[in-house]
């Protein structure tokens, strides 16, 4: 009851947030999640289990901090899915490390998060966000005659639709409070008493996350799309086919870089504190993104931060940091029309480090020559197939027009960018892309090289892949 209240009082005061009808607000739980209650109307496709063809039974489980073992590095969860929401042919995903995928969706309207960074460890961020972003749209959607199961009173019916301006508000609202309020309660346990009882819980807000999350509502084929940070959403659309028969995809890039990288970002932080040397070796104090969610350090005043450090075990204030907040946790936001035959690939941040936008759509593209009337239409078996001999495809052979490759992955790794399309998992077949491509002796290496002891040469790592009708 108390996050109900208190995130209802602060929806109100939020500037801009207003709106003339009443409105509901999901309640916020942290470390309880309420998704057995809501399976009667919502149906969740969470993460598959692990692959089990390994018999070592040391991996942690499911939903532990893999940053913590190293060997949860090898064992990606991922998943082939025969049930798709509606207006979905098929959806695959894989993570491995601190990535999270969240998939709720009721009717025509599907919800996909994807989470990476930290936070998602310590503080559940990847279900409070995901339920909250859930149940405030679910709220929008009610004051429209836009499910025929539940039909309005024709008094409250004014449009048959919300807007996507209501829409992208209401994701904007929803992000930017949860953040507020996790932020918050960590920050008030510590502070709720005198002794050092739990001074642990700043350091839980001292983590961070990045995110992207798409709404598609099948009625009316609209795609909706958010990101904070230096995630990645990128959508694939094939072109009529050639004389020859051969198809070309079309690349469009939903997301926004959130990063020092970005002029626009890096002159907005700027401008912000004009007499503040804040950037240095295109990182923001360190952080290679410019927004995200938790990390209070960048976002809390002064003098949290000198009360943290005297009474409550943090470490000493950065001197550099004077003048926060230098994040914000408000999302970028964009729609677009769904057409037959486009797919859409979300993925965490080190994605488009190894891989360009075209790439990523031309190895789909390619996936699907090859895949399209076994893994796409056909029911799946339950055990999955194992990958094929595949044949090594150049850059030049993938069904897209490229642009000038700006990733550092290879040139680090010092080898020539090859591919190879041998996975039934389009997901898996862009994360061995990834990670080495047609190299598979640089894959096995760095599937031994856990993120925390590679020396930065892997990161964490999801995708999602999603076929539209």
């Amino acid at each position: 009851m108390f996050w109900q209240t208190a995130f209802r009082a602060a929806f109100r005061q939020r500037p801009g947030a207003s709106f003339s009808r009443p409105w509901t607000i999901a309640r916020l739980g942290l470390g309880v999640s309420v998704l057995a209650v809501l399976t009667n109307q919502h149906r969740l496709h969470n993460e598959a289990e692990a692959d089990s063809s390994s018999s070592d039974k040391s991996d942690p489980p499911l939903g532990a901090g893999f940053t913590q073992d190293r060997f949860g590095w090898q064992q990606a969860i991922k998943y082939l899915g025969n049930e798709a929401p509606d207006g979905i042919i098929r959806m695959y995903w894989s993570s491995r490390f601190d990535t999270r995928i969240r998939i709720m969706s009721r009717g025509p309207r599907t919800l996909i998060s994807m989470l990476e960074g930290d936070f998602v460890n310590r503080a559940n961020v990847a279900d409070v966000i995901q339920e909250n972003l859930w149940f405030n749209l679910e709220a929008l959607f009610r004051w429209y005659q836009t499910d025929l199961s539940t039909p309005q009173p024709v008094e409250f019916i004014h449009e048959p639709h919300p807007s996507p301006e209501a829409i992208h508000s209401v994701i904007r609202t929803a992000i930017n409070f949860t953040d507020d309020f996790i932020r918050d309660f960590f920050l008030g346990r510590v502070f709720s008493s005198i002794s050092k009882r739990y001074a642990s819980d700043a350091l839980r807000a001292t983590t961070s996350s990045c995110l992207v999350s798409a709404l598609y509502e099948e009625d009316v084929s609209l795609l909706h799309v958010a990101n904070l940070g230096n995630m990645r959403a990128v959508l694939g659309r094939p072109r009529p086919p050639t004389e020859d028969g051969s198809v070309i995809y079309d690349v469009h890039v939903l997301s926004v870089d959130h990063t020092p990288q970005n002029p626009l970002e890096r002159a907005r932080i700027q401008a912000q504190h004009a007499d503040e040397e804040i950037f240095t070796d295109d990182t923001l104090f360190g952080r290679p993104y410019t927004r995200a969610l938790g990390d209070g350090p960048l976002k809390w005043s002064t003098d949290i931060h000198e009360r943290l450090h005297r009474d409550y075990l943090a470490p000493e204030p950065d001197p550099r940091i004077k003048t926060p907040p230098y994040l914000s946790a408000e999302p970028d936001t964009t729609s677009i029309k769904v057409e037959s035959g486009d797919f859409l690939v979300l993925s965490s941040s080190w994605l488009p480090q190894c891989l360009t936008d075209e790439e990523v759509v031309g190895l789909v593209g390619a996936w699907l020559q090859k895949n399209q009337d076994t893994n796409l239409y056909r029911s799946l078996d339950d055990t999955v197939p194992d990958p094929t001999p595949g044949v090594v495809l150049e850059r030049e052979d993938l069904p897209v027009k490229l642009k000038e490759d700006n990733t550092t992955f290879f040139r680090k790794w010092n080898v020539p960018k090859r591919f190879v399309n041998s996975d039934p998992n389009p997901s898996m077949h862009l994360t061995n892309n990834a990670m080495g491509g047609a190299d598979g002796n640089l894959r096995q290496a760095l599937l031994e090289l856990a993120p925390s002891e590679s020396a930065g040469n892997t990161k964490s790592l999801g995708i999602a892949v999603v076929f539209f009708q």
